[in-house]
């Protein structure tokens, strides 16, 4: 995300789907077509602007990987020259002309052969993806080794737009890493553009986020019967009933690879534009959804404050919320998406960050049906040399909200509504930070009672200040001659300290192993594991194997140790 908060996408709920013809397009079946005919796909190459080239049917395959028969085919032209099939065309239909002569949709681009030029592929019959009864020609042949071995959907990575460089360069290598393709595209084009009727050949978004943080995947509509829409030609994730926002997209420009392998190929570089309806099943053939009324969203507002400057970032972010038809998935989109809308409005503030920084979270969670907001506040004091170029504050706060969102959404006992989150963030430049020099006290504490212990400490880069501490002595303190230990805080990692990083998790699982059989069998231990991101920070005493919190400085994070030679007496 930029310095202007409000993207294209923050206008959806007041933009109307622009008005089209209702009217279907005629298909032509399966078994009219054959090897030889010359037929004609739609896609958007640039901009809105729907663009054709041909397509020559090379052959009918019976069945390619049990999802029945495709079309192979060879496509030409001059969009797709260089490119050949590139991610994001996935759906373009293709036009050819029936027994009758009639020109009628035959089917989606859906999926390449992994062949050098990226010009050959496969289509998904138009009756498949409708769920109508598909019969192939007569002489339709069986799928060969290679080709079921070669075959794989068009790819449909991910377009996430509004994150700095830096953090989107951290986001692409943690989604590659569990297995699903991210590309950091703009926020948009300069000039907004007007919604886009949603009709064969243009492009359109399934959105697991809008707004400041816009995360989608962009491909092509099929075919359009009144306000249903189907695209893609192949599944999204798969996994059936969905309720994701339905979105049309500006294409930047089409970036070429012949090489088509699994971990690089062509792509549309695109953002995703209006919400304009609601995805609302994940097949494997297609996807399909309707313009009109809009999928629920959960908004996740971060407000930060540069102390130093005296300036405010407020950026909103809307992610899908799927609780109403299962989480389909099998865990919720905010632990993924909320830490990094939350470290993208950190990394905005800094507009160039120092590794010596300072800055406090205070994270607000409301859950339907619960009277009282989940909530929690901490300090950090990082020094951040090796994070990237993104703000140690902002992996440090994002990987504590991964922590304690995860906690509500693995929830066993029930599904577990978000209806808000809210972060509110403060920072400043520098450690605010003292380290403990030593320390004085009285030879003889009481249990229960208050010993007044004198603590002498360097100040960051500043100067020296003595401190004066009310140690409260427990009643359970061991009898006799004891050395008492106080012991601060050390300085922040860019994970919070706790070991936990902002992780882009889009293939499963909220556990290390992916399941998310540990969660919570109570709304007392998902509070529990929500406010264990919560961390004290300030002065911890010790006597023997006795242990408790001693003293906290609001002004700054205390760290080093000091020690002092006790009598511990009855009080």
């Amino acid at each position: 995300m930029y310095a202007r908060v409000i993207t294209v996408t923050a206008f959806a709920a007041t933009l109307a789907a622009p008005a089209v013809a209702a009217a279907r397009d005629p298909i032509v079946p399966l078994s009219d077509i054959h090897r030889g005919m010359t037929c004609t796909a739609r896609t958007v190459v640039q901009g809105t602007e729907i663009t054709s080239f041909g397509v020559e049917v090379l052959d009918v395959v019976n069945d390619i990987d049990g999802s029945g028969p495709r079309i192979l085919v060879r496509v030409t032209g001059d969009a797709v020259a260089g490119s050949g099939i590139a991610s994001g065309f996935s759906g373009s239909p293709v036009y050819c002309a029936g027994r009758d002569g009639a020109i009628g949709n035959a089917g989606a681009v859906s999926a390449t052969v992994g062949q050098y030029g990226n010009d050959v592929g496969l289509v998904t019959p138009i009756q498949r993806m409708l769920g109508l009864a598909v019969k192939p020609p007569s002489g339709a042949r069986a799928a060969t080794k290679a080709e079921r071995a070669s075959a794989r959907a068009v790819a449909t990575p991910l377009m996430i737009s509004g994150l700095s460089p830096a953090l989107a360069k951290l986001a692409e290598e943690s989604s590659r890493a569990h297995g699903r393709t991210l590309v950091a595209a703009p926020v948009g084009p300069l000039a907004s553009f007007a919604p886009q009727p949603l009709v064969p050949g243009a492009s359109m978004g399934a959105a697991y986020s809008t707004g400041a943080l816009a995360l989608s995947a962009i491909g092509t509509v099929t075919y359009r019967d009144g306000n249903a829409i189907w695209g893609f030609g192949h599944q999204f994730d798969g996994v059936g009933r969905r309720s994701l926002p339905l979105q049309d997209a500006y294409v930047f420009t089409v970036i070429d690879n012949p090489l088509d392998t699994s971990e690089s190929t062509s792509y549309k570089l695109a953002a995703p534009g209006h919400t304009l309806g609601t995805l609302s099943n994940d097949a494997s053939s297609a996807v399909v959804g309707s313009v009109g009324e809009r999928a629920p969203t959960t908004p996740v507002t971060v407000t930060v404050r540069d102390r130093d400057r005296g300036k405010t970032v407020r950026q909103r972010t809307e992610v899908a919320d799927e609780t109403a038809v299962g989480d389909p998935l099998g865990y919720g989109l905010l632990p993924t998406v909320a830490p990094l809308a939350v470290a993208q409005a950190v990394t905005t503030a800094f507009d160039g960050a120092t590794a010596r920084e300072t800055g406090r979270l205070c994270l607000r969670v409301t859950v339907r049906g619960q009277r009282t907001p989940l909530r929690f506040c901490n300090r950090y004091v990082v020094n951040g040399s090796d994070t990237s170029g993104v703000p140690a504050l902002a992996l440090a706060m994002g990987g504590d909200v991964t922590t304690a969102l995860s906690a509500i959404d693995t929830a066993r006992y029930a599904a577990l509504d978000v209806t808000k989150v809210d972060a509110d963030i403060s920072f400043e430049r520098g450690l605010a930070l003292a380290t403990i020099l030593d320390a004085k006290g009285p030879s003889t504490v009481r249990r229960g009672g208050t010993a007044r212990v004198k603590l002498r400490l360097r100040e960051d880069r500043g100067p020296l200040r003595t401190i004066s501490v009310a140690l409260r002595i427990p009643r359970d303190a061991p009898l006799g001659e004891r050395t008492l230990r106080l012991s601060g805080r050390s300085l922040d990692g860019a994970d919070g300290g706790d070991g936990t990083t902002i992780v882009l998790d889009l293939g499963g699982g909220s556990g290390e192993d992916g399941s998310s059989g540990s969660g919570a069998l109570s709304y007392g231990q998902v509070r529990s594991g929500f406010e264990s991101a919560q961390r004290y920070d300030g002065l911890t005493a010790k006597i023997d194997k006795t242990r408790w919190r001693a003293f906290r400085d609001d002004a700054m994070r205390i760290d080093g140790r000091g020690t002092l030679s006790v009598t511990v007496v009855r009080g």
